[in-house]
C-alpha cells in the first residue's frame, strides 16, 4: 500500500519539476538581477550587465565633493554634453570606449546605435535648456538596454520633451533624471518629464544637492519627492534591477552617492 503525499508536499514537488525546465520557470529564476547601477554622485553611474560588461555614464570631476573610486575600471564611458561636471574620462582606468553624444564643436550630435559586449547603446539628441540650446547648449539622451530592460540617462536635460524626442526614446524601464535644476530640469519639470516617459520599473534621480556636492545652485532631492508615495531611499549608491515589476507604478529610489 502506497501512503498518500500530504497536498502541499504535492504541490512542492510540481513546483520543482516546472522550475527544473519542464514547465513555466519558477518566480525565484526569473527575480535574478539582469543588471546593476551604482551612482557616484552628480550625474555619474556605472551599468553593469549580469555578464560583466560596464559603462561608465557622465564620469565626474574630484573638485565638486565628490569621491569616486580611485581603481573605476569600463568598457565604455558615455558623454551626454561636453560640460566639467560630465566629462571626466580621466577617471577611468585603462582605454574604454569613449562614446561622445555631441560632435567636436558641439553644434550637433553623434548618432549612436551600436553594441558594447551585451549592452546596446543608442542616442537621442535635446537640448540643455528651454531655448533649444541658446543658453546652455546640447544635451544627448543615452539608452542603454540589457537583459531585456532599458534605462535612460537624461544628462543635464532642461526641458520637457516634445512627440518626436519621446517617440525616439521609446518605451524605457528605468529613467536617471535630473531634478535640482541649476542649468537643468527642477523638481517640477522633472516630474513632467517623468510623466511623459512612463517608466516601467524605476525613478532614480541625480544632479541634485547634497551634503557633499560643492555646487551650491544645485536644490536638493526632496521637493521632487513631495507628495509621492512610491519612494525608497537606499542606504546604498548600488541597485540591482531585476527587471520585475513590484508596484503598479515605478518607484522612486534615492540612492547614496558613497
Amino acid at each position: 500500500m502506497f501512503a498518500v503525499r500530504p497536498k502541499s508536499l504535492a504541490c512542492a514537488l510540481l513546483a520543482t519539476v516546472l522550475g527544473a525546465g519542464l514547465g513555466v520557470p519558477v518566480a525565484r529564476a526569473a527575480s535574478r538581477p539582469v543588471a546593476y547601477l551604482t551612482w557616484y554622485g552628480q550625474s555619474c553611474f556605472l551599468l553593469e550587465s549580469a555578464s560583466g560588461a560596464r559603462i561608465v555614464m557622465d564620469p565626474i570631476p574630484t573638485n565638486i565633493g565628490y569621491l569616486p573610486p580611485a581603481d573605476l575600471h569600463a568598457d565604455a564611458v558615455t558623454i551626454s554634453h561636453e560640460h566639467p561636471d560630465h566629462t571626466n574620462v580621466a577617471l577611468l582606468q585603462g582605454k574604454p570606449r569613449i562614446l561622445r553624444g555631441l560632435t567636436a564643436d558641439k553644434k550637433g550630435w553623434v548618432r549612436i546605435d551600436e553594441k558594447i559586449k551585451d549592452i546596446s547603446v543608442r542616442t537621442v539628441g535635446v537640448y540643455h535648456d528651454g531655448k533649444r540650446g541658446a543658453e546652455s547648449g546640447l544635451d544627448t539622451v543615452f539608452i542603454f538596454e540589457t537583459g531585456g530592460v532599458r534605462i535612460a540617462h537624461l544628462g543635464d536635460l532642461g526641458h520637457s520633451l516634445t512627440d518626436q524626442q519621446l517617440s525616439a526614446i521609446g518605451s524605457v524601464d528605468v529613467v536617471l533624471v535630473p531634478v535640482g535644476g541649476a542649468g537643468t530640469i527642477d523638481a517640477q519639470e522633472a516630474t513632467h518629464v517623468v510623466d511623459q516617459i512612463r517608466p516601467r520599473l524605476l525613478v532614480i534621480p541625480m544632479h541634485f544637492k547634497t551634503d557633499a556636492v560643492t555646487i551650491k545652485e544645485l536644490a536638493p532631492v526632496d521637493p521632487f519627492l513631495a507628495g509621492r508615495t512610491n519612494v525608497r531611499r537606499e542606504k546604498s549608491n548600488r541597485i540591482a534591477i531585476t527587471g520585475l515589476r513590484t508596484k503598479p507604478s515605478a518607484e522612486v529610489v534615492v540612492l547614496e552617492y558613497k
